[in-house]
């Protein structure tokens, strides 16, 4: 295993402090929620926007905007109403996700990896675990990662596991950690898909998150070795159904993260697109006298990228309108739903990076800069299409179906 601990990574904030300090109470009825939270984003994107170098400069969130994000309710968009948390359906998810990346698309990030991870571990912990998670009401800031890359033997009481985990986004400011792992039964991993709840005190993170995009995010290893996990603290995400919450647990994977890799694609392709039309009217390229907002290729290109951009958020809406019919009957999504939401996230983030750098394109020599919102951008789409759920395999899945073919896996 790589080692070398960051002296950084581990609880380097006040999180219990932060806890403490609680969510103001948020409005049940939807409409009330919805402009309450867009309000709620629009009061702290001045912090979200002046963070933005120094989340990249410390490899993680800058802690003014982990409480500007928390104390909002901004971190826990998915838990369960029965754990005080706002449980916004999926549209309105998409919704507020999309905005929050176009601010600060590491903010975004992180924002819907803590809201997914907390609201697993409410959802779909038995109960005792749930408790210690959420203890008194409170709220916790979870991160982690799906992925089964630990193998567990089964011991009395729960699992002996050993594992190392990457992409642990937004880990440095959070209190859990959710880390996938395989049973071990005669000598090979088992069909189950579990997942576990880690205390933040309990792992080691490792120094390996240098990367060219998403540097705010904070997304590096963590490992354990030979970890007692109780019963109580894991769950099968392939077969456990919700213990806690409405419809959207009935998604399922990949339906669950859907909207959340949709979100950041549509926010930050929209932040570019504005930012390139920003530009154009005073921005001169070499020796012309005119501004780029003369070229007319520039007008080709950003009447087609905005066609693209509405288009490709029709079909996220379509695809989860589809699915929220079978979660509204306590089922999961069947098969052909399932691959089609996988798909439309995976066209959004290539819609997505494409419209970034084109607008990236026209913006010219001063836009390599760190500081400059086109380059930020580009660089932070580019490193989000690098992540397993939105890459190319969503695409032969889902012609495999088209096929007939069979035992096609969403997530294969």
């Amino acid at each position: 295993m790589t080692t070398g601990v960051h002296a950084s990574a581990v609880a380097p904030f006040d999180i219990a402090g932060l806890q403490n300090l609680g969510i103001p109470a948020l409005p049940a009825d939807r409409e009330a929620l919805r402009l309450h939270l867009l309000d709620a984003i629009a009061r702290i994107r001045p912090v979200l926007e002046a963070d933005a170098e120094a989340n990249d400069a410390a490899e993680t969130l800058a802690w003014s905007s982990v409480v500007a994000l928390y104390r909002e309710g901004l971190l826990s968009l998915k838990v369960p109403r029965e754990l005080s948390g706002p449980e916004v359906d999926p549209h309105l998810y998409l919704e507020l996700c999309d905005e929050l990346s176009y601010i600060n698309p590491s903010a975004g990030w992180c924002a819907f990896i803590n809201s997914t991870s907390a609201a697993l571990l409410g959802a779909f912990l038995p109960d005792a675990g749930a408790r210690r998670v959420f203890p008194d009401g409170s709220m916790p800031i979870a991160s982690g990662a799906l992925i089964p890359r630990g193998q567990a033997t089964p011991v009395d009481g729960g699992w002996r596991v050993t594992g190392q985990w990457p992409f642990a986004s937004g880990s440095a400011h959070s209190s859990w950690l959710l880390a996938g792992f395989r049973i071990i039964r005669d000598g090979q991993p088992g069909p189950e898909h579990m997942v576990m709840a880690a205390s933040i005190h309990d792992v080691q993170f490792l120094d390996n998150w240098q990367v060219m995009g998403l540097k705010g995010t904070g997304s590096r290893d963590f490992v354990v070795d030979d970890y007692f996990v109780p019963s109580d603290m894991a769950f099968d995400l392939l077969t456990s159904d919700p213990r806690k919450g409405g419809p959207q647990f009935w998604l399922g994977r990949p339906g669950f993260v859907t909207p959340d890799h949709a979100a950041f694609a549509l926010g930050v392709a929209r932040r570019a697109l504005d930012e390139i039309a920003l530009q154009a009217g005073s921005y001169r390229r070499g020796y012309l006298t005119s501004t780029i907002s003369q070229r007319g290729s520039l007008h080709r290109d950003l009447g087609r990228c905005d066609q693209q951009l509405r288009a490709v958020r029709a079909l996220c809406r379509e695809v989860l309108d589809e699915a929220w019919q079978f979660c509204l009957r306590g089922e999961r999504p069947d098969l052909e739903r399932q691959l089609r939401l996988r798909g439309a996230c995976a066209y959004a983030t290539d819609v997505a990076c494409e419209i970034a750098t084109t607008a990236f394109r026209y913006g010219g020599g001063s836009a390599i800069y760190n500081d400059r919102v086109l380059q930020r951008c580009m660089r932070d789409i580019n490193a989000a299409a690098q992540h397993f759920m939105v890459n190319t395999s969503a695409y032969d899945n889902l012609g495999q179906f088209r096929l007939g073919l069979p035992n096609v896996n969403p997530m294969g």
